[in-house]
């Protein structure tokens, strides 16, 4: 025995034990139990046990601690660097020994053994090389996210950065790993794809996607069993590793189809409840896991049950909406990358130019542009035969241009929620007539509104009512200042787009426009027509009640914060509103006039042209130093009237002379058929006008 035992010689300068490592579980598992130790003590009291003892690597040995008897094995040894028991500056290089010297300067790091439940918490515990959540090598355009930094910014801050921090410094300010995401916003802007591309971001598994109506099942308890299987892996690992489990990402695809208000679906079997109850006790219930991530996605958040919103659950609530100019310029890069790098983007394409020109697309949107670019442009090297074929040789030097982009945007791709230039270029076909000084100031105010609207920080929301007699040019002038204003969203709230609806449809209609409005940063909404809209009659049931509250709600209520709306309403009735309390919706009134002087007139009638200058000096003659009423709608179809009369008769000039009828006969024949005027257009105007200011 004496041969193969002897002393062992510590080498006291490299052989105390700086820092050990130990793996912990309960000694018998019988007594484990889910109270958490504090590895802080349970450091102080093991130095004081063990101080000056030796430790091997790989050494089984039992400790008790606060009544319990744990299995500890030495699982790593560092070296103390002897230059700290000196109190000189130690070294960083980390030494790896096989047999140390306990000191009462070690440290002690408990580590939880794979397969135990032992609940550990202090700085003590393991701070090992803990892999980071987040991938070192990611970006925007090459997982093909544009537009979305701040958004992604204001994700990362709520959901991931505690998950970053080592965790006992999560532990030692009380913090709870946010466990749920809402992401809502309009569609193909983007919500999807984020929500895949977190999990390629993030070192976690691969995510988990469901698509809302996968779950529901026409057996009873099955859906919710669907709900118990999603987290029944993060249960698992969360049992066996505790804090140190990994990230476990569930995605909900249209959450709201199974996340409906409770209770609000009558006479239904009761399956949704029961569903988002179950969701409910997984995110955050008595055995609540900390290892989870649900990302819901939808288009109604309205939708969606409070209980599911509240801190605790899907606690960061995101609207993904409509990219704006930077984040367009984002987009189309990433959409055009691939042809940059084959050199088939044409020179001409200038990428900023194509945003400033997709105002309201959405990110699908300008995907669809970028397409519909490329197939203009492949379709120039395809035959128009007997047969299609590709011209291979044309076909080698493709570029898609500037025209290709341009003629998508005129043809093919329409904004869903953005200005729809045929909506209202039919309200000012024939152009603004500017007959007098009052038209150039109405357009001037509708100026000073949209600047206002624009530059405001106070005023979000600015409302103006247009009144004014019929035909006088009410809903020009606000198409107008709508185009002149060139925000993204322009919508015309019409009557004549709601025939035949009920009320409730009515209303819902009207509630749809504003609504697209708001997911626009700047948006303009002509209201036209208002007592038709309000069914208003002077007898009978006199206006729909409905309409009315819908519409006095809606005119006061600010948009969202960081979007801004004007509001531009028309009516021929002001004091039908005055009486219904409208008025005092719109924060200013202009009044739109009749031309009532007979210089105005000659001016429209110049601008408007139609007559000669001597059929004009016959109207000045007409209505010099006379009052006139007449709304410029009105004027332009009396001018086309009276202007039938010129082609009426020189087709019938062109059928006499062809039956041998003299010059003279013709003209007799006309001035019989013009019923005692003398033939001229501008006698069938005058008379015309004379008999409207008459009341006739």
């Amino acid at each position: 025995v004496k041969d193969v035992m002897s002393n062992y010689t510590f080498d006291t300068s490299r052989q105390y034990v700086g820092t050990m490592s130990l793996e912990i579980d309960f000694l018998q598992k019988k007594s484990a139990d889910s109270n958490p130790y504090d590895t802080d003590k349970m450091a102080i009291e093991f130095i004081q046990h063990f101080n000056a003892q030796a430790f091997c690597l790989g050494q089984q040995f039992v400790f008790s601690f606060s009544d319990k008897v744990f299995l500890l094995v030495i699982r790593d040894i560092e070296a103390m660097d002897p230059s700290i028991l000196k109190g000189e500056q130690g070294s960083s290089k980390k030494n790896k020994i096989n047999v140390g010297l306990l000191h009462g300067n070690s440290q002690m790091i408990f580590e939880k053994a794979e397969s135990s439940s032992i609940s550990l918490v202090g700085k003590a515990k393991t701070r090992g090389a803990r892999q980071s959540i987040i991938n070192p090598d990611w970006n925007f355009e090459r997982m093909g996210i544009g537009g979305l930094d701040k958004e992604f910014s204001d994700i990362f801050r709520r959901a991931f950065a505690s998950r970053v921090f080592p965790p006992d410094i999560v532990e030692q300010m009380g913090c709870k790993h946010v466990k749920g995401i809402l992401l809502f916003g309009p569609p193909g802007c983007g919500k999807t794809l984020m929500a895949r591309q977190i999990g390629k971001m993030l070192n976690a598994r691969e995510p988990k996607v469901v698509n809302g109506p996968e779950i529901l099942n026409k057996y009873v308890g099955e859906s919710e069993a669907n709900i118990r299987k999603l987290f029944a892996d993060a249960e698992e690992e969360q049992k066996r590793l505790g804090a140190n489990s990994g990230l476990h990402i569930i995605i909900f695809d249209e959450i709201d189809a199974i996340c409906k208000q409770r209770g609000s679906l009558a006479g239904s079997t009761g399956v949704h409840d029961t569903v988002v109850n179950q969701l409910l006790s997984k995110i955050d219930g008595v055995e609540q896991l900390n290892n989870i991530l649900v990302i819901g996605m939808t288009n109604r958040p309205d939708l969606i049950d409070e209980a599911l919103l509240r801190p605790g659950r899907l606690e960061v609530k995101m609207e993904i909406g409509l990219p704006d100019e930077s984040g367009r310029v984002q987009i189309l890069n990433i959409h055009t990358a691939k042809m940059k790098q084959a050199k088939m983007l044409a020179a001409d394409v200038d990428i900023k130019e194509l945003a400033v020109e997709t105002k309201n697309f959405s990110g699908a949107e300008l995907e669809g542009l970028v397409r519909a670019a490329q197939s203009t442009a492949m379709n120039r090297h395809i035959k128009a035969s007997t047969q299609v074929e590709v011209d291979n040789e044309k076909a080698q030097s493709l570029q898609v241009g500037r025209s290709d982009f341009w003629a998508s945007l005129e043809n093919d791709i329409k904004p869903a929620f953005g200005t729809n230039q045929e909506d209202y270029s039919s309200y000012i076909l024939n152009g603004i007539v500017k007959w007098s000084n009052a038209v150039s100031d109405i357009l001037g105010d509708g100026e000073l509104l949209v600047q206002q609207t624009k530059n405001s920080e106070r005023t979000p929301l600015v409302t103006a009512l247009l009144e004014g007699p019929p035909h006088s040019g009410k809903t020009a002038l606000a198409a107008q200042i709508a185009e002149d204003s060139q925000f993204p969203f322009i919508k015309i709230c019409s009557p004549d787009k709601m025939i035949g609806f009920s009320e409730t449809a009515k209303c819902q209609a009207i509630k749809k426009i504003f609504d697209d409005a708001y997911k626009s940063q700047l948006s303009c909404v002509v209201v036209d027509d208002i007592e038709r809209l309000l069914d208003f009659v002077p007898i009978g049931p006199r206006f729909s009640n409905s309409v009315l509250q819908a519409l006095l709600v809606l005119l006061k209520k600010a948009p969202p914060r960081g979007r801004k709306l004007l509001i531009l309403g028309t009516t021929s009735r002001k004091d039908v509103l005055q009486e219904m309390g409208m008025l005092d919706a719109f924060s200013t009134s202009i009044h739109i006039p009749n031309i009532a002087r007979g210089e105005h007139l000659m001016e429209a009638l110049e601008l408007l042209g139609g007559f000669q200058e001597e059929e004009r000096a016959h109207i000045a003659k007409a209505v010099k130093c006379k009052a006139v009423w007449i709304g410029i709608k009105k004027l332009q179809m009396l001018i086309e009237m009276s202007l039938q009369v010129r082609s009426r008769a020189h087709a019938r000039v062109s059928r006499r002379e062809g039956e041998g009828a003299s010059p003279a006969d013709l003209f007799n024949e006309i001035l019989n058929s013009s019923s005692g005027f003398d033939g001229s257009c501008s006698t069938v105007f005058v008379v015309a006008l004379s008999h409207r200011e008459a009341g006739g």
